[in-house]
């Protein structure tokens, strides 16, 4: 039976991705590509034994195990995790949430609530700014459509650059994590060596990310490049882990999750 992997299939990922989706292990894995939300529910129901989850959902799927040393962050400001509104932060009262999204819809919350005083009605949608907006002071998007969409007259709040101006620290959105339940490979390392192997052909390659990635975002390249090496990090160290602890901690006491798991790691 074939290691079963979820794959997050926008630009942020494309690092930590490139060797799975490039043959790396063909014979042990099989991929299944979604966005986060759909990962995090596939890895929770077991249709899948490892993902790339939304940070977040980590404190709500039991018992997972993460891989080290690996996540998508943002240092500080990352450009594709946007709220995107009419009116002042202070004076949001209604947000559309991207359907897409987990962590970053905690996020959001918690910036709003914390740093700007306001606690506005939030209703999940998919992700399209003018019915976002249509009935909602404010909308917020991830991934791909985040750097696509058009933000002409609209206030942009970047919420990893709004998170470090208010806590020093970068933002991490999401892990690779592994089901307890999940099949080993009968190889020295086990299964982590991969997940840093796949990584270590996307930077060596992140020029084609780059090309590919020109053809659909509408970015110029230098902007995409700039955003893949430094908008983004894809290394998890100990800012990293002291960010996710405090993030877990207001996630915790705003009802978002239940518990505080200590991290896990293979």
């Amino acid at each position: 039976m074939p290691f079963r992997i979820s794959i997050i299939d926008y630009l942020n990922a494309a690092p930590l991705n490139y060797g799975f989706k490039h043959g790396l292990g063909y014979e042990h894995f099989y991929l299944k590509f979604q966005v986060p939300s759909a990962c995090s529910d596939s890895l929770r129901n077991g249709e899948v034994d490892a993902g790339l989850i939304s940070s977040i959902e980590y404190l709500r799927i039991p018992n997972l195990k993460i891989v080290p040393g690996l996540c998508i962050a943002s240092p500080k400001c990352v450009r594709s995790v946007v709220l995107l509104s009419r009116t002042p932060p202070e004076s949001i009262q209604t947000l559309a949430l991207d359907t897409s999204s987990r962590s970053s819809v905690v996020l959001a919350q918690i910036l709003l609530r914390e740093r700007y005083g306001t606690h506005p009605q939030t209703t999940e949608m998919p992700p399209d700014i003018e019915a976002m907006l249509d009935k909602h002071d404010a909308a917020l998007l991830i991934g791909d459509g985040a750097m696509r969409v058009n933000r002409e007259g609209l206030m942009v709040l970047d919420l990893a650059e709004e998170w470090h101006a208010w806590t020093g620290l970068p933002f991490v959105f999401a892990l690779w994590a592994i089901r307890p339940d999940a099949p080993g490979l009968d190889l020295p390392g086990g299964i982590a060596p991969f997940f840093h192997q796949s990584f270590e052909l996307g930077r060596k390659n992140i020029e084609g990310i780059i090309d590919e990635a020109w053809r659909t975002i509408g970015w110029t390249k230098q902007e995409l490049r700039d955003y893949l090496t430094k908008n983004l990090s894809h290394t998890f160290g100990e800012m990293e882990r002291e960010s996710l602890s405090l993030f877990y901690e207001k996630a915790v006491r705003m009802g978002f999750a239940s518990v505080n798991t200590p991290l896990r790691f293979l």
